[in-house]
């Protein structure tokens, strides 16, 4: 899933003291409008999934890393000048830029799924007239088509979490989301699943994307992805959301 437009404004702005001057610091740039687990915003810090791997990343360069959420607006600008040096949770199938930044090795692989009452069709075109929880200005490669076409209707939200909500609640049938998200939000939620099903639309390969005016190598970000998948850091990572990690 890809988002088009990031609707939040900027939470963290980028400092030109002598912090930003520090070479020892990776600059990471997580995008706005980002749910539990990937990230939890709280006063004065970040913390979440995205958060943790990326700080295992930069441990393993021997480096720390500093966050700012930024829109979508701002964020390709800020890249290319070399303002912040990574965004490592990204996908070329979603850059319209891959003509202008590196990328890292493939850190996981994401799954789009559709959630909805069992038995689920097999295909997607047996769900015909159904309406289908959607986040806003997304784009579903599998399902665009469908809601193009009128052959799906399609509700939106705003937040991965209030898709799940209205799910768990009744308010709707059917919901597209990723597994990641469906796997944290089963930990405090663990009836979800009951006489639903899932069902697979697509993958995604997530990298970083690196700032070629920035202060990180591509070979040295590959080199500490390969540690971390390694030594089962990242494995461990995932389990602590819930989830599975998938190379």
């Amino acid at each position: 899933m890809k988002p088009l437009v990031f609707i939040a404004l900027i939470v963290l702005t980028f400092s030109h003291s002598a912090r930003a001057s520090d070479k020892s610091e990776i600059r990471v740039a997580v995008p706005a409008g980002f749910a539990p687990p990937l990230v939890f915003e709280k006063p004065g810090k970040m913390e979440g999934l995205v958060v943790d791997y990326v700080n295992a990343l930069a441990e393993a360069m021997g480096r720390k890393a500093s966050y700012s959420i930024v829109t979508r607006y701002r964020l390709v600008g800020y890249m290319l000048k070399g303002q912040v040096d990574v965004l490592c949770y990204t996908s070329p199938k979603w850059d319209h830029n891959t003509d202008t930044m590196d990328y890292s090795k493939t850190i996981f692989t994401k799954r789009e799924i559709l959630v909805g009452p069992a038995p689920l069709p097999k295909k997607i075109s047996g769900l015909q007239g159904k309406t289908i929880g959607a986040m806003l200005q997304y784009v579903y490669p599998t399902l665009d088509p469908y809601f193009q076409s009128g052959k799906l209707k399609r509700e939106d939200s705003f937040s991965e979490h209030a898709n799940l909500k209205k799910l768990l609640n009744g308010r709707i049938q059917y919901i597209v989301t990723d597994q990641i998200f469906l796997d944290y939000f089963r930990l405090e939620n663990p009836t979800i699943m009951k006489n639903r099903e899932t069902l697979f639309l697509e993958e995604y390969p997530i990298f970083c994307s690196i700032s070629r005016q920035g202060r990180v190598k591509k070979k040295d970000l590959d080199r500490a992805i390969d540690e971390i998948k390694s030594s089962g850091k990242l494995e461990a990572l995932f389990k602590k959301y819930g989830s599975s990690y998938i190379d």
